[in-house]
Parts: structure tokens; C-alpha cells; sequence
């Protein structure tokens, strides 16, 4: 009788078959879902580096724009072409009796604001340094294992 419980009770080769299959089968699974992970993980770095990029673009670019209109200002306002404009006009220099200044209260003279460029701008290229950039995908498994597993070290 107790050959026969532990017979019935023993792994059978099938059983055995499957047990393996099955572990192999979840071996597999976890590993898809781990690399499905890693795959998420690596889009969403690069999809935040191309909006750093397409940032640092817009910037240069409006950097431009800016030097681009400061430059139409001076060429504007240069004191040759705004004296030929004014007589184009109809206006004449103003003669010493004719100008005189009104106080307004409360009004001081406002000092500009100056606008230094600086030259760090000149290149779009982005600096991708970071060891994470360059983990491959064994040692991030590694490292995720040993995050899950810290827990349990001192059992």
C-alpha cells in the first residue's frame, strides 16, 4: 500500500515533460516581458532626447531671430538714413528756440536692458555622455534583479 501512494503520488515522466516545458515556457515569458520593458524604457529616452534636440533647435533659431532683427534695427536707425527719412518726410531740424522740455512727474529715466548672445548656442549637438545611455540590456536586467532582491539579502 505505501508503494503504491508514493507511486501515485510521484512525478510521472509526463508530468515531469511538463514541468519543464512549463518552466521553460515562463522563463520565456518573463524574459519578452523584461525585454519589452527594456524597449519601452530605451523610446521614451530617445523620444525625450529628440525633444531636447528639436528644443535646443527651436532656441537656436529664435537666437537667430533675434540677432536677425537687432541687426535691422541698427541698419535702421542709423543716423544717415533716419536724417534722409526725415526730410523725405517733410521734417527739419529743430531750431534752438523752438525746443523746450516738459517735467512729467513720477517719470524716470528707465535704464535699457542689455541682451548678451552668448556663442554656446552654435552647436545642436547634444551630449549623450550618461552611463545609462550605454547600458545594455543584460546589465540593466542585472541591475533591475538585484533592486528586486535587495530586500531579501539578509534572510
Amino acid at each position: 500500500m505505501t508503494e503504491s501512494l508514493i507511486q501515485a503520488y510521484s512525478n510521472s515522466p509526463r508530468r515531469q515533460k511538463l514541468q519543464i516545458i512549463g518552466g521553460i515556457l515562463i522563463a520565456i515569458i518573463v524574459a519578452a516581458v523584461m525585454l519589452v520593458l527594456y524597449l519601452v524604457m530605451s523610446s521614451r529616452v530617445v523620444f525625450m532626447g529628440r525633444q531636447l534636440q528639436q528644443a535646443k533647435s527651436d532656441i537656436d533659431q529664435l537666437i537667430y531671430l533675434s540677432v536677425n532683427y537687432q541687426n535691422q534695427i541698427d541698419r535702421l536707425s542709423r543716423f544717415e538714413l533716419m536724417e534722409e527719412r526725415a526730410v523725405e518726410l517733410g521734417f527739419r531740424p529743430a531750431y534752438p528756440g523752438e525746443v523746450f522740455y516738459v517735467p512729467v512727474a513720477g517719470l524716470e529715466n528707465a535704464d535699457e536692458v542689455g541682451v548678451v548672445f552668448r556663442d554656446e548656442s552654435a552647436s545642436a549637438i547634444i551630449n549623450v555622455d550618461i552611463p545609462d545611455y550605454h547600458q545594455s540590456l543584460i546589465e540593466w536586467v542585472g541591475e533591475q534583479l538585484s533592486n528586486f532582491l535587495r530586500p531579501f539579502r539578509g534572510l
